[in-house]
């Protein structure tokens, strides 16, 4: 596919959705991130081309897609539903995009230290809400909800200071005291945050 055409399903998030089926398209408005969403959120997690990025439940891999459009760094997605990412990783090489990818797998056998950004759009929260779910292939609980919330903030607690972390439809509570917030977007639904370096006082709200 040559520039034009790739460029030309990054124009809205109803011409990106074609590119998948009607089932996967139903999800869009509700699970998968907007368009101009993950813009920002690569300006900021991507600022050079060595910038490392996983996006934690990953679906079908539109995060990563619109990221490695945008930006230079490379865009990485882990998935539990091996359909999400075949379709996922197919649409990769059809748009021609070499900085993104998409892993089937459990967020919770990575280590997550070999990235230097992590996205989140609190892909857990279908095991707390039947109506949230976005299939019935994977086992859902609110005991696996609260397993992965524990990882997740043990994971986070553990990243190098200067991570940089960005999350959607995500409270600030919700993220470790350790993470600054640096930037909010789309009336406060996306949060830009940086691991603060050992010792440094946390500032609440943003920077001036």
């Amino acid at each position: 596919m040559d520039p034009q055409q790739t460029a030309a399903y990054f124009s809205s998030d109803k011409i990106f959705d074609s590119l998948f089926p009607y089932y996967i398209r139903d999800l869009s408005e509700v699970h998968w991130t907007p368009l101009a969403v993950a813009f920002e959120a690569a300006r900021f997690l991507a600022p050079d081309e060595n910038a490392r990025i996983i996006d934690i439940g990953a679906g079908v891999g539109k995060f990563c897609m619109a990221c490695s459009f945008t930006t230079a760094g490379q865009f990485t997605g882990i998935e539990q539903r091996k359909n999400f990412v075949k379709l996922g990783n197919k649409n990769i090489k059809k748009l021609g995009l070499t900085n993104a990818s998409i892993l089937h797998g459990n967020f919770t056998d990575l280590d997550l230290t070999k990235y230097s950004g992590i996205y989140f759009f609190n892909s857990f929260h279908e095991n707390l809400v039947e109506s949230d779910a976005l299939d019935k292939n994977i086992e859902r609980s609110p005991e696996i909800y609260t397993q992965y919330t524990i990882h997740f903030l043990q994971a986070l607690n553990t990243m190098p200071a200067g991570t940089r972390l960005a999350t959607y439809y995500l409270t600030n509570t919700e993220v470790p005291l350790s993470y600054r917030l640096v930037e909010t977007h789309f009336n406060d639904l996306l949060k830009l945050w940086i691991k603060s370096t050992p010792g440094e006082s946390i500032q609440e709200g943003m920077d001036d």
